[in-house]
């Protein structure tokens, strides 16, 4: 409902009129005299207190103008509310429930409203229904207490899962409310933001109660909230019950995946929690050491720690095992290694998890120095001495990834050998290594371990090791280590990955120099620091860098590398010149791409394979540069040729048909040339010899002279429409009507003579038409293959 003032004769709307009242006249001459009049009126009201103007109250419901008594009126309308919807979805409700008892239940709440509700107009009569309706939940939970407390404490944890939607039952019957601040005893800003705090802790406690996890958001939310709320609290930590600290520590204390601000959300409410005088359980307390350090003040955490010696650290604590072991972590982190191996002995004594020890383990090796590194060995040995046969391979691979990150590679291997031999062979009592060890295969299984656990370095490391043992790894594990640190993709592992490589193939280019000049080496020589070389570079290894260096568009860097392929006599195969043909390409320089191809296939006599010609019909100065529209006679030639290059090496696409995008490429080719005639025979070849049908998407494509189908804007939304429609008209005629003669492989062949039809030479006569075709079949490459078919 909208109401109106009308003021002196002229209404104003709180709503938008209708475009009918819009519409006004040009005023008249008398019209314009009492506007004039009015205006000097109200300029100049008169002394002796008659009004010049009435007033006048509306009100609008819909189109239907009521005229109100008065002002008193026209205030009460403004408060009148519209409660028919809310009595609407009342009923709706009542209506869906759908036991008896239900309704009943229900129509009692209802009846506890008298007529009030049926009378109910201002927003002071729902108030009052409001009050009314929580007095009445009031009185029901009063009978719920006086019910619950007479039950037993099994049928009331029953009824408390049964009925999820209920708060729960304390020990004596008694409900649980929800953690709330209480609001009087703080200033109008302070409640506010009290009052928020409040909203989201109880939202959180009730979707607790309906078994809805706790989230990162949730977390973020009552964080905020409570941040927003510590100055406001702070004058007066005394009035936050003790039930609203447990479950912000609930919240803040969640597991990392859902509060990755876990411990530095619990030390701010640990020292809030201490402001407010608060006794700390157990485990707080050992949560809030642990927050401390990690936030920084360590002394002072420590410190905390050793108070807590005789409590938390006592033998029948519930926490003496994360008491010490906490201990353990945090004197390793300030490398106080004699107070955290006594801690260790503590938790041994009681048979904890020997695993504890990782953190000395680590520490030790990160000091460097070789007595450090020789104590690492030994809480190894130690580690490896409790667990038996509990120590598990993940427990190896931490120790390793320890031993190789500080450059102890040799430690590391007997680790390895450990993990393998199940303790079975002590490299460190043996003087030399073994022969079961000292290979390159028993050290390929360990660099294939290693990077496969995505410890590239590690790896390095042990390719280092290898060289300094005269050990030579075989090259199928360095192109997996290089293949690895080009996924890694990082500026320094791209050059790791290059050194390694070029390494490889410098190798290679020495290895065939010196057989060129008959010089018969036994073996490689050792380098400057009397280690092995690498070993050669393989074909896979050129395979590697030539497929980086063009998708990193280092088009000089690999010319290089065919440069060094050549050099180190490489037998080449078409992926390399795959890579080589796009990153000519992708440098603008088709014409050297053509000669590469000429070069290797045709006189070198390497078979390219349908990836190449993929490649090569982009060098086609059509599928380059933008062309307009029409017959384009310097093009036709050129293309022609590309397909009978490729009709020529057809048994490359066998067993499978030819790729589609390639088939779809060189048909949208023939049609942007405007080469009718060549665009059939192609269709026709494409079919006979290639095992290719057009689909109907493509077929779109070409009836509306696109490569890619929009349905972006109307005008694209129409065109693609109309297409359909007369494709669809027809194939229906090329059916005789019969849809269903359009089903599986016939509708293939329908699509194909209809695009075929479309295509058709419409200039000359049959006698031309068919000494047009014979040439363009001839150009292409398929006169005496589509004649012999023909035949057959």
């Amino acid at each position: 409902m909208t109401q109106y003032v009308d003021l002196a004769g002229c209404t104003k709307a709180t709503t938008q009129r209708s475009i009918d009242d819009t519409v006004t006249q040009k005023p008249s001459r008398f019209e314009l005299q009492q506007y004039i009049d009015r205006i000097k009126s109200l300029r100049n009201p008169k002394k002796d207190g008659n009004e010049s103007f009435s007033v006048r109250f509306f009100e609008q419901d819909n189109n239907k103008r009521t005229e109100l008594s008065g002002e008193e009126a026209f205030g009460a309308s403004l408060n009148e509310v519209d409660t028919s919807g809310l009595k609407e979805a009342l009923l709706e409700i009542k209506d869906d429930i759908g036991g008896k008892d239900e309704k009943e239940a229900f129509q009692d709440v209802v009846d506890q409203l008298g007529p009030e509700w049926q009378n109910m107009k201002t927003a002071d009569d729902l108030e009052r229904i409001i009050v009314k309706l929580d007095a009445y939940t009031a009185a029901i939970d009063e009978e719920i207490d006086k019910t619950g407390a007479d039950l037993p404490k099994e049928l009331l944890e029953r009824l408390d899962s049964e009925l999820p939607g209920l708060p729960g039952f304390g020990k004596l019957g008694s409900r649980i409310t929800l953690p709330q601040i209480p609001e009087k005893p703080w200033t109008i800003n302070q409640r506010k933001k009290i009052v928020r705090l409040n909203a989201v802790l109880s939202k959180t406690v009730r979707d607790h109660r309906r078994d809805v996890k706790l989230t990162a958001k949730t977390v973020q939310g009552v964080f905020k909230a409570y941040h927003s709320a510590r100055l406001s609290l702070a004058h007066g930590w005394s009035h936050v019950p003790l039930e609203v600290w447990d479950l912000l520590w609930k919240i803040f204390s969640a597991d990392e995946s859902v509060n990755i601000h876990r411990l530095s959300h619990i030390a701010l409410l640990a020292r809030d929690m201490s402001e407010a005088n608060v006794t700390l359980n157990p485990a707080q307390q050992l949560l809030t050491i642990e927050a401390v350090f990690v936030d920084g003040w360590e002394s002072k955490a420590i410190e905390n720690w050793r108070r807590c010696l005789s409590t938390l650290g006592n033998e029948n604590a519930e926490t003496f095992q994360e008491f010490w072991e906490l201990g353990v972590r945090m004197y390793c982190r300030t490398g106080n290694l004699e107070e955290a191996q006594r801690a260790i002995n503590k938790l041994v004594q009681k048979q904890s998890d020997p695993r504890i020890l990782m953190p000395l383990i680590r520490t030790w090796s990160e000091l460097g120095t070789e007595e450090a590194q020789g104590k690492a060995w030994a809480a190894y040995r130690q580690l490896r001495e409790l667990l038996g046969d509990d120590m598990k391979l993940a427990d190896y691979d931490q120790v390793i990834s320890y031993f190789l990150a500080t450059h102890q590679t040799e430690n590391a291997l007997y680790a390895f050998v450990d993990m393998m031999s199940d303790g079975k062979i002590d490299l460190k009592e043996q003087k030399y290594m073994p022969s079961v060890v000292a290979n390159k295969f028993f050290f390929g299984k360990w660099l294939k371990r290693l990077i496969g656990a995505g410890d590239l370095n590690g790896a390095h490391s042990v390719v280092d090791f290898m060289g300094q043992k005269g050990i030579e790894p075989a090259p199928i594990q360095l192109n997996g280590l290089i293949a690895a640190w080009q996924r890694a993709g990082g500026i320094e592992d791209l050059e790791k990955a290059d050194q390694m490589a070029w390494g490889m193939i410098e190798t290679r280019i020495r290895f065939v120099k010196s057989r060129g000049n008959d010089t018969g080496l036994q073996g490689e020589p050792l380098q400057e620091d009397n280690t092995l070389p690498l070993p050669r570079a393989t074909l896979e290894t050129f395979s590697l860098l030539a497929e980086n260096y063009r998708v990193r568009d280092l088009h000089d860097r690999l010319l290089m590398l065919w440069e060094a392929f050549r050099e180190a006599d490489m037998k080449a195969d078409s992926f390399i010149i795959n890579q080589l043909l796009e990153s000519y390409i992708q440098a603008g320089q088709s014409k050297e791409a053509i000669n590469l191809y000429l070069t290797l296939v045709s006189e070198k006599g390497i078979e390219p394979d349908p990836y190449t010609f993929s490649a090569l019909w982009k060098t086609l100065a059509v599928n380059r540069l933008h062309v307009s529209a029409g017959f384009v006679p310097d093009q036709v030639e050129p293309t022609r040729a590309m397909f009978a290059e490729t009709v020529k090496f057809r048994h490359v696409f066998q067993p499978d048909s030819m790729d589609g995008q390639l088939a779809r490429k060189i048909l949208h080719t023939f049609r942007r040339i405007k080469d009718d005639t060549g665009f059939v025979v192609a269709l026709s070849t494409l079919r006979d010899v290639f095992g290719f049908i057009p689909p109907e998407t493509l077929v779109l494509e070409l009836m509306l002279e696109t490569t890619k189908l929009q349905w972006d804007s109307p005008t694209h939304r129409r065109r693609l429409m109309i297409a359909k429609r007369d494709l669809d008209r027809g194939l229906l005629a090329w059916a005789d009507g019969d849809a269903s003669r359009l089903e599986g492989q016939h509708r293939g062949e329908a699509l194909f003579e209809y695009l075929q039809k479309r295509y058709w030479p419409t200039e000359g006569d049959d006698a031309l038409k068919r000494k047009m075709f014979k040439e363009a079949a001839e150009q292409m490459g398929v006169y005496d293959v589509l004649r012999k078919g023909a035949k057959e």
